[in-house]
């Protein structure tokens, strides 16, 4: 046994242990996907291919994955690191902030009781941290299931809604919008046809390459107005094409390109998992956008790839924008969960700064948007540019509105 597994029970029947190296890792994932394919509600972002890329991209302290099992078999994992925030020692998921559902793994049936009993344990057990923070919780899972049993203080807050439609082709889906939406939806397919719009999927030796075109579209799309800045990090890109790769070949995501004439002018990146299909992110070239309605375009192929893989829905993932609402979605709601290990002053303090960010952020979001957006383009620019490019583009954005 290395130093890098620690084996913490051991009955002869059940095992737990701590792997805290990336490589130890690695050599887990085929069990640990066998693992995830007896998980009902695990998602993509509990797939290896996207926990390993994610920490090849943004890893940088403890890592520390546990795994339970019985009589050899994986039955539970639960990828997580020790960071520091604020002098609080802070366990968070693998793959935290860009991954829309935090979530372990516990194989379903007669085992998931007893399985999900010593991933508690284990977690809880753990020494050297304060609070375990998970940022997308979805109710009825695994991770909310280690919550309502959580022997210590633990805090729940809302974070984000995913919102879905049912895995049916389109036609099957209007007849259930009212009457003016279904009139102006048509209206919009037609322009689409007539504009000889013609899906395809990368290949997937062409997926690395598929998502540098994706990313750049997805800039200029976003060009002058918001979006998310770490969307165009090379962080990000690194972590989009070697996830996508991986996962490309296990059937875990699609590459979709829409073409005119042979040229790409929108990509998206959907994830694939036990019951449903996600649309992860998208780039559009503005020209296209000028032509056609491009959410009504990926939609209408999309649900008709849902209903073509057997998925049960078709997953708008993270947020509520008006594009996604006309479609009459169902409203997923996720959850913020602390977790103190012990119920001492740093978690409660810890707890605290997380309310009051998340209220000065809804604050933000709801009454001065223009400076959540001047914000985030600042940030942006120092990450790709330093402090100091940061600082310029915060005295021009803020000349500019006044």
């Amino acid at each position: 046994m290395t130093g890098a597994v620690r084996t913490i029970a051991d009955t002869g029947v059940w095992a737990t242990r701590w792997v805290r190296d990336v490589a130890g890792f690695a050599d887990l994932a085929q069990e640990w996907d066998a693992l995830h394919n007896r998980c009902p509600g695990a998602t993509a972002f509990q797939r290896a291919g996207w926990l390993t890329a994610w920490w090849a991209a943004y890893g940088r302290d403890d890592l520390r994955v546990l795994t339970v099992r019985r009589s050899g078999q994986l039955v539970a994992g639960a990828a997580v690191m020790l960071e520091r925030r604020h002098g609080v020692r802070v366990l968070t998921p693998v793959g935290r902030g860009v991954s829309d559902v935090s979530e372990f793994l516990v194989q379903a049936g007669d085992l998931q009781a007893p399985a999900l009993g010593r991933l508690s344990a284990a977690l809880a057990a753990e020494p050297g941290w304060d609070v375990l923070d998970l940022p997308e919780v979805r109710a009825g899972g695994i991770a909310a299931q280690v919550e309502a049993a959580w022997p210590g203080r633990r805090w729940s807050s809302p974070s984000s809604v995913c919102l879905e439609l049912p895995g049916r082709p389109l036609d099957e889906l209007l007849p259930q919008l009212p009457t003016r939406t279904r009139g102006t939806i048509r209206r919009k397919l037609r322009t689409i046809d007539q504009a000889g719009v013609a899906v395809r999927t990368a290949a997937p030796a062409e997926i690395a390459d598929g998502v540098t075109t994706l990313l750049a579209l997805h800039e200029r799309q976003w060009r002058g107005r918001g979006g998310n800045p770490e969307h165009l990090t090379p962080r990000f890109a690194r972590l989009l094409r070697q996830a996508a790769t991986a996962l490309a070949a296990t059937g875990n995501a699609r590459l979709e390109q829409y073409r005119i004439d042979g040229t790409v002018l929108a990509a998206e990146l959907l994830l694939i998992d036990g019951d449903s299909v996600g649309g992860y992110l998208t780039g559009v070239d503005p020209a296209l956008r000028e032509r056609v309605d491009t959410a009504t375009l990926m939609v209408r192929h999309n649900l008709a790839l849902t209903a073509e893989l057997g998925k049960d829905r078709l997953s708008l993932l993270r947020g509520e924008e008006d594009y996604k609402l006309r479609w009459r979605p169902m409203r997923v709601e996720q959850h913020r969960v602390l977790l103190a290990r012990r119920g001492g002053p740093v978690a409660v303090a810890y707890a605290g700064l997380v309310g009051a960010r998340a209220t000065t952020g809804r604050w933000l979001a709801d009454r001065h948007p223009e400076l959540r957006d001047t914000l985030a383009d600042a940030l942006q620019c120092a990450r790709q540019e330093g402090p100091a490019a940061g600082a310029r583009a915060l005295r021009t954005r803020a000349r500019t509105r006044r």
